[in-house]
């Protein structure tokens, strides 16, 4: 629009210079109709133009709206990803959560399975382990194969494989199988019984029949024959028919006391090299005590009547009936008295030193070794507590390797420890007693050895006192 108003003007100038010849009237007709024209055409092209441009403009509309359509439909697509998003979220947080618990589930059946399988395994009668061994490794396998998680099916599997067991044991049944037989090393194979709590075996050739036991360190449980189980009854029972059945209503107690017995030897190898050390101490303490009691025989001395008439004599001087007197005393009493009349003239002095020297020389022999037994005494309860010691260090190392699932096994490893403490305690009491009873036996008689050297003292001075009153 722009470039017609120079038109326009130039137009107008023109029709200014021609008016100088045109009348005013005629020039602004002609101006007047000529700018009419080109107004007219003005608005015509401008009409076209803006034909054109709402032609132009028409499809930038259209698509402008169908891209608002497109707009609002994307925003209500994205709110609903959005909400399905938020419920997946939500849908995948319990999924988790479900997960973890059946994980959590999973592991505990494991743990259960895994318990009830060892408690399976141990409450098995005996001769049971040979039948079911193999099913429970394999079953013990397969639950600690966890490379996939906590096996689930094995847990499962271990249920129905106790279950199964649990329904052939209802009514009993019978299986073959090895056992010992007590009192011999000898494995006989046979058939095993199995009653409610009872379990019973006859071998094959029919000779041994009796009730079973586990055997602790043993593949085999042992046999005990019952005496008093007819033969006829025994072979009617293991062939399903109806017999008299002998059963232990102890349940089994009675026979694991007279296996905890055992022998002298069995019972102190439980205490081991301890045990062997305090038997050595002790069988010393028992060579001593014995040579004691001989020296405390040789040590009898003569009773104060005996010794009485000697004395009398040595008061009186008769030195003759008192050398055919002491040969009548005893050895002790004899050598102290013939010292005396050997140094009898000698100074009081020289003869309470000789008879002293006799004394301590009696009391050095007859009281040797005394002190030994003593430390025997004192030694052998503290060699027992070592023993005990050192047992029950190694019972909590295996209670720290394998925990405390068998009390009944702990029990029995502290009661073997504890043998060396018995054993300690056999040696010292008798060493303790035979000790003070020979040390008291053995002052006994050195006192009274001690008080015959003192009137013989006395009566030697006398006598000799009275030989001077005598004599002019």
């Amino acid at each position: 629009m722009k470039t017609r108003y120079p038109a326009i003007l130039a137009a107008v100038l023109i029709l200014a210079a021609s008016a100088r010849a045109e009348t005013l009237a005629e020039a602004s007709q002609r101006a007047a109709a000529d700018y009419g024209e080109r107004l007219h055409r003005a608005a015509d092209e401008l009409n076209v133009a803006r034909k054109r441009i709402a032609d132009e403009k028409a499809p930038f509309l259209l698509e402008m709206r169908a891209a608002e359509d497109r707009i609002v439909t994307a925003q209500s697509q994205m709110e609903r990803m959005e909400t399905a998003q938020e419920d997946s979220t939500e849908q995948r947080r319990k999924l988790l959560m479900d997960l973890d618990a059946v994980r959590k589930n999973t592991a505990y059946l494991s743990t259960l399975a895994h318990d009830g399988l060892a408690a399976f395994g141990d409450g098995l009668a005996p001769g049971e382990g040979q039948l079911l061994s193999d099913g429970i490794q394999a079953l013990g396998q397969k639950l600690d194969d966890t490379s996939a998680g906590p096996n689930a099916q094995a847990a499962v599997a271990i249920a129905d494989f106790m279950l199964e067991r649990v329904r052939r044991s209802l009514g009993g049944y019978s299986a073959a199988g090895s056992s010992l037989v007590a009192g011999s090393n000898e494995v006989f194979k046979g058939t095993f019984a199995f009653m409610g709590p009872e379990t019973y075996f006859r071998s094959d050739q029919g000779g041994h029949a009796g009730t079973v036991r586990p055997r602790s360190g043993s593949a085999y449980p042992v046999c005990y024959e019952l005496p008093s189980w007819r033969p006829e009854d025994s072979s009617a029972f293991f062939q399903g028919k109806a017999a008299a059945v002998p059963a232990d209503a102890s349940g089994g107690k009675a026979l694991r006391l007279r296996e905890t017995k055992g022998s002298i030897i069995e019972h102190v190898q439980k205490g081991g090299v301890v045990a062997y050390a305090i038997i050595g101490v002790g069988f010393l303490a028992l060579m001593m005590i014995g040579q004691k009691v001989r020296d405390l025989m040789a040590l009898a001395v003569d009773a104060p009547p005996a010794v009485r008439a000697f004395l009398e004599d040595v008061y009186s001087g008769s030195w003759a009936k008192a050398d055919k007197s002491v040969k009548q005393l005893r050895a002790p009493t004899r050598e102290l008295f013939e010292i005396g009349l050997q140094y009898s003239e000698s100074p009081r002095e020289i003869l309470e030193e000789h008879l002293q020297s006799v004394l301590l020389r009696q009391r050095l022999h007859f009281e040797r070794r005394l002190p030994l037994l003593a430390v025997i005494a004192t030694a052998a309860p503290l060699m027992g507590l070592l023993g005990t010691v050192v047992g029950m260090v190694k019972t909590f190392a295996l209670i720290t390797v394998f925990g405390t699932g068998n009390a009944g096994k702990l029990a029995s490893g502290i009661s073997e420890v504890l043998v060396a403490t018995e054993l300690g305690l056999v040696v010292a009491i008798p060493t303790l007693i035979a000790h003070g009873f020979l040390s008291q036996r053995i002052q006994k008689n050195l006192s009274l050895l001690e008080r015959y050297a003192l009137e013989f003292v006395t009566a030697a001075e006398t006598a000799k006192a009275a030989r001077k009153s005598v004599s002019p």
